[in-house]
């Protein structure tokens, strides 16, 4: 880290900015302890703050460490303060436990102090070099530790005269900005060439510009040393431009920041043995390198995984990977067990020297016969931030400034390379740990002086101030929109305080210049001439095949083409292209973490109703039914969604529950209401309709008295949506169902005896209000039964004969622009279809008409 002030050597006499590394040198410092506030944290919770880490750790140990860096940065001896003479009362409580956070820590400081504390223990005549202090030097807001080192330096060495700096030039814009970005008569002038702001895309393409800017100087004469580049960020898309245009970058880490893999790993492998066992957690195993197989094949894995596919056939090629496999998706109920395991594992893998230590270092709390406590162990777990070398720093290059200190030398051209919210000036950070009246207390009772919010915002301000005065001749920032997952980002705040200094400047943010709106002969970096795009070719109407290949594109291991299912029917129905890509397998394979969407939702109410409502039994009491709806409900969790029995979904979990239980109840009236029997529950259908084969699972076939069987379609939805649709004729799932039953396949057993020649009828049942609607039948004693008609299918069956023509003969008919409206607002539902892949809309044509 550089210290906030200036030293001179005593032999050339040059002024410069001291670091950790140069003070560590002169002083014979030792080697400090790591400083991992976080593993204290998580091991011993204070009671200050046990409750919040039990909710967020993560975000606790963030806020935690915060407040602890703080209190350190605010004595003047580094060691902990007293704190007996604080009233008793809130800020006391969170003072102590802060303090006993850092005994319990030992040696260990933040980055640069642990030196400094070594510097201010030293006796005089220790070094081995002098370091007298640059007078004037010293930042006016540097916290007491800081002001502590320099003082002890400049008792030692004594001080020289700061030297005159070049005459400033007057007139120009970056002489306003200069005289202070908070001065409310701040000299404004005409917009010059020492301010420029343009917008780039995102933070690579800012490291690009950056890079190539810094050539461009440099082959117009200005010395690499003379040109310097700010940033907050990750260094590392620096590092690759400024090398891929030979330049050099001085204060680049010595070894760029590097993941703790070892700990990832742990921690999902613990994560994996809890059950129940995320899908995501057995993905980033399957990507882990210290997994034995090859890279490819963790990503097949992981896709498998992301798409319910949990056996991991694709390992059974090799027996030992495979078996690695089956112990990873193993879950631990007990500690033994655990143990056993994460040994196998560790046996089993090519790449275990890292991870054994990290498992030994759990022993205390991997110890014992009884089931693991989950919370205490998964504390344990240390993943360490990404790790970085000392910067290595040389004299002739660009130099690499950190926007969170001050600059380490004067340069003629700054280049800002994240000119982003949040940064210049740097956002305060409130302490979490106390009110700024509790600050103004202990400083007023005790030595140690915290920073609020107030002097927080002042140094952030005086701190870019300081960055732009080091500044010469001109400074440029670039303002990237996105960053590098695609989320807008918006401009600095710094871009307003820098335009109350631009004469006749309407909107600060009328300083930004998109380079992507300028042609190549005007951009500011020469450029290689750019061929002109073609003119996009135009969307075709429709893609051709071969002809009666498109049906049989899916083929059973009997080489048989597989029958279509009537979602996948109603997705032709919506968009030719979305089937297609469906049939050949390049559906959307986005990840994401498992929710509780309308899907799932849908398949744990199914399961509940199949094992509620049983066939050819006589309806359930309520007696009955109050015992078999929370058995039931538990074992569809467990196939269908086990994330949601962990304890965080608590509340979800019970008003799902509640939702799954009013509709059972409100269904169980309706069938009494009817003198219903239900005659099959998930029954599998085989057809011919529309002249393709056609497979579905009917929810439940009910038999009426007078002899009519009713296919029913339960639907976690409201009412009015289904009856929109099917009043202006679009309804198509349940029809096909009545269509299979007209013509079936049928096979031993298949439970169909009693359903076949009998009148039938079709009905949804919604379950969020119990509404149930018919077409073919009509059943009046339903409380809230309304017959539909005949014709409630009578345009999408006409579309899907259409469809299908199309792709008999081969043709992809695409979407239009228009489409999403005309199914929303004509046919009276949503298409998901268009939107299961971006591909849909990229081949999506302008409506001609």
């Amino acid at each position: 880290m550089f210290y906030a002030f200036d030293v001179a050597d005593p032999h050339s006499g040059t002024h410069y900015r001291l670091t950790d590394a140069r003070l560590a040198d002169l002083s014979l410092a030792p080697k400090p302890e790591p400083y991992a506030p976080g593993k204290f944290i998580a091991a011993k919770p204070s009671p200050v703050w046990a409750e919040s880490f039990a909710n967020a750790p993560v975000e606790t140990i963030a806020a935690v460490s915060g407040a602890l860096q703080d209190v350190i940065l605010g004595t003047y001896d580094l060691r902990p303060p007293v704190t007996e003479a604080l009233p008793d009362g809130r800020a006391k409580r969170h003072l102590m436990a802060l303090v006993g956070l850092w005994r319990e820590m030992g040696d260990a400081l933040p980055d640069g102090l642990a030196t400094a504390r070594h510097v201010l223990d030293l006796p005089h005549g220790q070094f081995l070099a002098a370091l007298p202090i640059v007078d004037g030097s010293l930042d006016p807001l540097a916290p007491p530790a800081i002001k502590a080192l320099h003082d002890r330096l400049k008792a030692e060495f004594g001080s020289v005269p700061i030297k005159p700096g070049p005459a400033r030039q007057s007139g120009r814009l970056i002489d306003a900005i200069q005289t202070g970005l908070t001065r409310p008569d701040i000299a404004q002038m005409p917009h010059d060439a020492t301010l420029a702001v343009w917008g780039l895309r995102d933070p690579a393409a800012c490291a690009d510009f950056a890079a190539a800017r810094a050539r461009a100087m440099i082959e117009d004469g200005v010395p690499a040393r003379k040109i310097a580049v700010l940033t907050a960020g990750d260094p590392q898309d620096l590092a690759r431009a400024f090398a891929a245009q030979g330049v050099p970058l001085s204060g680049l880490p010595a070894a760029l920041p590097t993941r703790d893999i070892a700990g990832e790993t742990l921690l999902h492998l613990l994560l994996a043995k809890r059950p129940p066992t995320p899908a995501m957690v057995l993905a980033g195993l399957s990507l882990s390198p210290l997994m034995p197989w090859g890279a490819q094949t963790g990503r097949d894995l992981a896709e498998d995984v992301m798409s319910g596919h949990f056996s991991g056939g694709i390992l059974t090629t090799n027996p030992e990977h495979h078996a690695l496999w089956t112990d990873l998706r193993q879950p631990a109920t007990s500690l033994p067990q655990l143990r056993l395991l994460l040994d196998l594992i560790c046996g089993r893998m090519t790449k275990s020297d890292a991870l054994r230590p990290r498992i030994q270092s759990l022993q205390a709390v991997l110890a014992g016969n009884g089931p693991p406590d989950w919370d205490l162990i998964l504390r344990a777990v240390q993943v360490d931030g990404c790790t970085v070398g000392d910067p290595a720093r040389t004299l002739e290059g660009v130099s690499l400034w950190s926007a969170h200190e001050s600059p380490c030398r004067p340069c003629h051209h700054l280049l800002i390379v994240d000119f982003n919210e949040g940064l210049y000036p740097v956002r305060p950070r409130a302490n979490a740990l106390f009110l700024d009246s509790e600050i103004a207390q202990i400083a007023a009772t005790t030595d140690l002086q915290l920073r609020g919010r107030t002097e927080g915002l002042a140094r952030s301000i005086a701190l870019f101030e300081a960055q732009l005065g080091a500044v010469t001749k001109s400074v440029t920032c670039l303002v990237p929109y996105r960053d590098l997952a695609g989320g807008r980002l918006a401009p600095s705040a710094g871009l307003s305080l820098i335009g109350r200094a631009v004469a006749g400047l309407k909107e600060a943010s009328d300083l930004i210049v998109d380079l992507s709106h300028l042609p190549p002969a005007d951009w500011p970096v020469a450029a290689h001439a750019v061929q002109p795009c073609p003119a996009p070719s135009p969307v075709p109407t429709d893609l051709w095949f071969d002809k009666n290949r498109l049906l049989e594109l899916r083929r059973d291991d009997d080489g048989a083409a597989v029958p279509q299912s009537p979602s996948r029917l109603e997705n032709l129905l919506v968009s030719p292209l979305a089937w297609l890509l469906e049939e050949i397998g390049a559906g959307d394979m986005g990840w994401q973490a498992e929710s509780l969407d309308i899907m799932l939702k849908g398949n744990i109410a199914h399961h509940v109703f199949e094992h509620a409502f049983l066939p050819n039994v006589d309806i359930p009491d309520e007696a009955t039914l109050n015992a078999a709806l929370p058995e039931a409900y538990d074992a569809a969790l467990r196939r269908n969604a086990p994330f949601m029995r962990a304890g965080v979904w608590e509340m979800e979990r019970a008003t799902l529950l509640r939702e799954i239980t009013a509709g059972a109840y409100r269904w169980r009236n309706d069938l009494i209401a009817l003198n219903a029997r239900i005659l099959g529950n998930e029954t599998w259908l085989y057809g011919d309709a529309h002249g393709i084969r056609i497979r579905g699972k009917a929810d439940t076939i009910l038999g009426l008295p007078d002899g009519t069987v009713v296919i029913v379609d339960h639907k976690k939805s409201g009412t009015a949506g289904r009856r929109k649709r099917m009043e202006k004729g679009w309804d198509l799932q349940v029809g096909l169902y009545g269509a299979m039953l007209e013509r079936p396949f049928r096979r031993d057993g298949d439970g169909l005896d009693a359903v076949i020649g009998r009148p039938l009828g079709i009905a949804y049942h919604l379950m969020n209000d119990g509404g149930v609607l018919t077409s073919g039948v009509a059943l009046t004693a339903a409380a809230k039964g309304r017959d539909m008609g005949d014709c409630v299918n009578v345009h999408a069956v006409t579309r899907l004969t259409e469809r299908l023509a199309q792709v008999a003969g081969g043709q992809i008919v695409l979407n239009t622009t228009s489409d999403h409206s005309f199914f929303t607002k004509e046919a009276g539902f949503t298409p998901y279809a268009l939107q299961n892949s971006p591909l849909i809309a990229a081949f999506m044509r302008e409506d001609d008409q």
